[in-house]
């Protein structure tokens, strides 16, 4: 079945290379987005207002902590403590940790990353097939330098995967775009407050306008997913060394974690290590937390607003959102 995709906007080569630069330095002003993704019938989908803005001034916050190692961690959620701008705040708890969570994953299938296509469909499969009951999830791909929406947002359990083993990786990367348009995407239709999204690509970028504060905006929105980022290719030339900082950059930004298919990234990735990673993401996921709070100044004033987490336990890590954006006038 062939797969309708709307292009969000033009594109250029210039704007490519100014791009790469941005996301690899501080943060610049941002750039005006669009928030349409494809749908399976070609119709232009407009989402509608985020729900996480409806539920203004209430704030959800996604985490998940983890050990040694990286293991996740189960932990009295009762024991967080949230500071917004240096001030605690009452928490809430919304959602049980083994509750249904609303899962996106966002698959890099262009040309740089064409050789590891079958280990990234392999690991989307692993981790919706360990989703909790009644777990939602969509998938959506970039290649061509378009995203596609390859799978709508529905229940995991009613979601055909086996669309994804027709995909053919090509083109170029439209990234940072994809990534704005889909937590937007989200933010938009997730039924669950649990909320995660997973990127697996190389890091690279050519063809995209968002710079790194659309992105920053778009991943620290009120009620964003925790994301988890993953690195699928090897270190063997200097964009692919900013590829991994940029997938370094969009795990920081958005409160999550950043995960390598090898080891040893001047190696390429191999099925197993793959596998292996996808069943650690999958494991990260199912013991996401979410806390809720209700935010100190109610204006809708697009500002950022600092949050600190903290545990008693000081020999855990916490891994959540460390701003978030009140929701624009």
């Amino acid at each position: 079945m062939p797969r309708s995709a709307i292009i969000l906007r033009m594109k250029s080569a210039a704007a490519a290379l100014i791009l790469v630069a941005l996301f690899a330095s501080p943060l610049h002003a941002q750039t005006a987005v669009s928030d349409q993704l494809p749908a399976k019938t070609g119709a232009p989908l407009t989402p509608p207002a985020p729900t996480a803005y409806k539920l203004w001034p209430d704030v959800n916050v996604n985490v998940v902590v983890t050990g040694k190692h990286d293991v996740p961690q189960a932990v009295d959620q009762h024991t967080f403590q949230l500071f917004e701008d240096g001030a605690e705040r009452p928490l809430r708890f919304p959602a049980l940790a083994d509750s249904p969570i609303s899962v996106a994953l966002l698959m890099d299938l262009s040309s740089s990353t064409f050789e590891h296509t079958p280990e990234i469909i392999s690991a989307v499969k692993t981790i919706v097939h360990a989703l909790p009951a009644d777990s939602e999830v969509t998938v959506l791909d970039v290649s061509s330098g378009l995203p596609f929406l390859d799978v709508p947002l529905k229940p995991a359990s009613r979601a055909d995967l086996s669309v994804l083993d027709k995909l053919q990786p090509n083109g170029a990367t439209d990234l940072w775009d994809a990534l704005v348009d889909t937590e937007s995407y989200l933010a938009a239709e997730a039924k669950y407050p649990r909320r995660a999204l997973v990127i697996f690509s190389d890091g690279l970028d050519n063809v995209s306008y968002a710079n790194a504060l659309a992105v920053s905006r778009a991943t620290q929105q009120t009620g964003a997913p925790l994301v988890y980022s993953c690195f699928v290719a090897k270190i063997n030339f200097m964009p692919s060394r900013f590829g991994l900082l940029n997938m370094k950059r969009i795990a920081k930004e958005g409160g999550g974690m950043l995960f390598s298919f090898n080891g040893d990234v001047r190696f390429d990735p191999d099925p197993a290590a793959a596998a292996t990673v996808a069943a650690r993401i999958a494991d990260a996921i199912s013991h996401q937390y979410v806390l809720q709070f209700t935010a100190a100044d109610a204006t809708r004033d697009g500002k950022a607003h600092k949050l600190k987490l903290r545990l008693p336990d000081k020999d855990v890590e916490i891994h959540a959102l460390p701003a978030y954006f009140a929701p624009p006038n």
